[in-house]
């Protein structure tokens, strides 16, 4: 009996598991800055992706033709998924081959195959792919400096090495930021001297990042003397910035036009002396959502509303009649039938957050720094990283200020899958536990030790 109607079959049962994974992967990554899920929420879509990958590992090498096939004739979600097949199945042959076949021109390629590298490199690889930073390949530059700093390879010496060889300005901030996730202390020096003060801007946070991380104090002071002309530094102010920093940031904040980083950035800093600028930032459209965010970082009102947000009009969908409507400023639809997502987020009205305060205000000490209307600690910041309120942002920040302010680090990143966060939010809680003595409430860090601020 033929057994190719099987094979044909089993292949179509593959190709679903691969179309399935490959959606699931796209609705993910759509789902990470989704304020209608939690953080948490996404473990659904995960668990679902994982079934779907596990379908197509135990299909062993006719899943693998699929998976073949379609990394190189399919969409950049299939693509990720014969990735991470591959990797299961340690085909390093066919995860390079693949690699070398991507076009460096389409971005969604390159992060498909790096999502997938993150989560899946086999240790026994490790050697290997810290070996590609020598090669000249620009395939992989935006995949390799990433990998090493996200697994936290041991390669800090290669990775410096790649840096200083490195002659376009495009590959650098993700070889700095590798390095500030390996708090390389040998990249000290260069980081300050040569990138913090780069001519390009995206160079120029990615050091002052990576120098926080590393511990280098000075990194502050340098982006104090940038704070008034540009907005790169502010947001490191905020990270790793001492009390002299704040009034830097306030005097900023009343400008005509202050950014949203300046705004977060005083919520990260966390005194109440701020909390009026930022009532008064409420009034802007522009800024209503920092300002906001950064209030509740402050004082930890969690003061929520319900808002309908309208669905964007697309003009090609419209019919002739409907864009003569729409050019004359005319309602599309009857009231109450406008499409649209009723969604809950911080309120934007100031007159909620003014009461608030008034009631409140006399509970704060100006002498102290808070978060989430607490004196601020470690144990705030692990509240800011397990809260499925907190935006994706918040979370991401908090971590950084874990490594910044107490030199705690544990593997952590916000697009890490959340069975892995989880993981290290254990980690957390019992280095909470153990360290928290050694820290005073309320007071200023940087690098584990007590800020003279």
């Amino acid at each position: 009996m033929s057994r190719e109607p099987s094979s044909a079959f089993a292949s179509g049962i593959y190709q679903e598991h691969l179309s399935e994974a490959s959606f699931l992967y796209k609705q993910r990554l759509s789902l990470l800055d989704d304020p209608e899920l939690t953080w948490k929420d996404i473990g659904d879509f995960e668990e679902r992706f994982e079934a779907h990958i596990d379908g197509l590992v135990v299909g062993e090498n006719l899943a693998l033709e699929v998976c073949k096939q379609q990394a190189s004739e399919g969409d950049f979600g299939e693509l990720h998924v014969a990735m991470r097949v591959f990797c299961r199945q340690k085909r390093l042959d066919l995860v390079l081959e693949t690699i070398e076949a991507i076009d460096s021109e389409d971005a969604e390629k390159p992060q498909a195959v790096a999502d997938a590298l993150n989560d899946e490199l086999p240790e026994a690889w490790q050697n290997d792919f810290i070996g590609l930073l020598k090669e000249e390949n620009p395939k992989l530059a935006p995949i390799i400096p990433k990998l090493i700093g996200y697994r936290r390879l041991n390669a800090g010496a290669e990775l410096l090495q790649a840096l200083q060889q490195n002659n376009t300005t495009a590959s650098s901030p993700a070889l700095i930021w590798a390095l500030g996730r390996l708090h390389e202390r040998n990249a000290r020096m260069p980081l300050f001297n040569t990138y913090l003060q780069h001519s390009d801007e995206t160079v120029r946070s990615a050091a002052a990042l990576a120098l926080l991380r590393i511990g280098e104090p000075q990194t502050t002071t340098y982006c104090l003397r940038c704070a008034h002309e540009q907005n790169w530094p502010l947001l490191p102010l905020g990270l790793g910035g001492g009390r002299s920093a704040v009034p830097v940031l306030r005097e900023i904040a009343t400008r005509a036009k202050p950014s949203p980083d300046c705004l977060l950035a005083l919520g990260l800093l966390g005194e109440v002396s701020v909390v009026d600028t930022l009532l008064t930032q409420l009034a802007n459209n522009e800024l209503a959502e920092p300002a906001a965010q950064a209030l509740n970082l402050i004082i930890g009102a969690e003061i929520y509303e319900e808002v309908f947000i309208p669905e964007p009009i697309d003009e090609d969908e419209l019919f002739e009649e409907e864009l003569e409507k729409l050019k004359r400023g005319e309602p599309l639809y009857p009231p109450g039938q406008e499409p649209g997502t009723i969604i809950n987020r911080l309120s934007q009205r100031p007159e909620d957050w003014q009461k608030w305060w008034t009631a409140n205000k006399s509970r704060f000490d100006p002498k102290i720094r808070y978060r989430n209307g607490k004196p601020y600690s470690p144990a705030c910041l692990l509240e800011n990283l397990e809260s499925e309120k907190s935006p994706r942002q918040v979370r991401q920040l908090a971590y950084e200020e874990l490594v910044i302010r107490y030199g705690a680090d544990f593997l952590f990143e916000t697009d890490m899958f959340v069975a892995q966060q989880k993981q290290a939010l254990a980690k957390y809680e019992e280095w909470i536990k153990a360290n928290a003595s050694h820290f005073r409430e309320g007071k200023w860090y940087f690098a584990g030790q007590l800020m003279n601020s």
